[in-house]
């Protein structure tokens, strides 16, 4: 019997029946763990790209704040936490923001997320953090002169005793090999000249270009492409039906001019004030002409609208002795923006700015498909214009001095250019 038991004893021993099962048990929590892990891993990975779309976004519009607000910490906060909002960063939820602006121009953000271990937690622990960062910087183009026309001649043109010193730079678009032409007893210095095409300036007598001209560049895009034309309803306007101009004035009146849709022209001639008030003046087909010894304000921010309506309208045309001083607004949806030209002009404009008056304008003029000319003495405080026409000129005894504040570029972020640098 005893030998007996021995035997069934170490047949048991012997026996590997159900030792798979065994193993199988001491393995089930690595091999859970592991399945988990994977399951896990893939979400911490989704999460992740999450919010590392938000953190880019974010760096982007906080780089571009800390230009327009100079280095203002709450400003860009704000910014980037309302940006980050919109791409998928929940403080409800538990995420963590963080702004860096110290190591100006650049701005870093990063954003820390509690993630739930799902089957993992049987090994790992049963939450993990996942953390994205992004660090942005923008720059300011500093051009405040853009010929776009892509093909013809002289489409920056300095003739006569035209005097253009500015501490900005100049772009022509066009390939014509004479894009940037200068000629006469005047200069044109500049802080850079940039030409698709060449330039001319053989004709200087005595004072070339300064510094020579980058040739051969790719076109610059338009840079307001995507600014939208506003939308208005042309009736009721001020000036509508028939009978005399109710938006002239002359004499020694003077006159405040309110927002609105004009479906006649502005027609300033007076030796007395006309103010502008605030807002938003859209120019139905028509334009605005100051003569004579005129004093033209703003009494805030305004923007000329110049639209073609039927493919028709008028210029700007600043003539005679007189005084204007016109400033873009600073915020909303044409924050900087002074004059703006309908793309869709087919006629054959020129914006001039003439006669002996003196002219502070603060803002940007563009006119994407139209001309603009300073002549015959006038003055312009170039330090706070931008102009972006299809061609420029400058000629007769006109200065165009001063230098560049970019102050109409960072009130309008389409003229900024943000990118990621990590």
């Amino acid at each position: 019997m005893k030998n007996l038991r021995g035997k069934r004893l170490t047949k048991l021993w012997r026996d590997r029946m159900g030792g798979v099962l065994v193993y199988a048990a001491i393995a089930a929590p690595v091999l859970i763990g592991a399945a988990g892990l994977s399951i896990d891993v893939g979400m911490w990975y989704a999460n992740k790209r999450l919010i590392q779309s938000a953190v880019d976004s974010a760096a982007l519009a906080g780089a571009l704040e800390l230009r327009r607000s100079v280095g203002d910490i709450t400003a860009i906060t704000n910014v980037v936490n309302a940006d980050a909002l919109i791409n998928g960063y929940s403080a409800a939820a538990g995420d963590v923001i963080a702004v860096d602006a110290s190591n100006s121009p650049q701005v870093a953000v990063t954003i820390t997320r509690t993630v739930p271990s799902l089957l993992s937690q049987v090994v790992f622990t049963q939450t993990t953090n996942v953390q994205a960062r992004a660090v942005a910087r923008a720059d300011v183009n500093d051009s405040c002169i853009w010929s776009l026309n892509p093909t013809d001649p002289q489409t920056i043109n300095v003739v006569g005793s035209a005097d253009v010193n500015l501490g900005c730079g100049m772009i022509a678009n066009t390939s014509d090999p004479d894009g940037i032409h200068k000629e006469g007893s005047g200069c044109l210095a500049a802080s850079e000249f940039k030409v698709a095409g060449g330039y001319d300036d053989s004709l200087n007598s005595g004072c070339p270009l300064d510094p020579v001209p980058e040739t051969n560049i790719p076109p610059a895009d338009d840079p307001l492409a995507s600014l939208p034309a506003p939308s208005y309803s042309s009736s009721p306007c001020f000036g509508e039906g028939g009978g005399p101009n109710p938006n002239k004035v002359t004499g020694g009146a003077d006159r405040t001019f309110v927002p609105g849709v004009y479906c006649k022209s502005i027609d300033i001639n007076t030796t007395g004030t006309v103010t502008f008030e605030p807002g938003l003046y859209v120019l139905d087909g028509v334009g605005i002409k100051i003569a004579g010894s005129s004093t033209v304000v703003d009494n805030g921010g305004v923007t000329f609208y110049l639209s073609a309506a039927g493919g028709v309208n008028d210029g700007v045309d600043i003539a005679g002795s007189g005084n204007v001083t016109l400033s873009a607004p600073t915020s909303g949806a044409y924050a900087g923006i002074l004059i703006y030209q309908d793309r869709n002009t087919t006629a054959n404009i020129t914006h001039k700015m003439s006669g002996g008056s003196t002219m502070l304008l603060d803002g940007i003029i563009y006119a994407p498909s139209t001309d603009v000319e300073f002549t015959g003495g006038s003055s312009v405080e170039s330090s706070s214009i931008v102009i972006i026409a299809d061609e420029v000129e400058f000629k007769g005894g006109d200065a165009f001095l001063g230098d560049f504040d970019t102050s109409s570029i960072l009130n309008n972020a389409l003229l900024l250019q943000a990118t990621l640098v990590e």
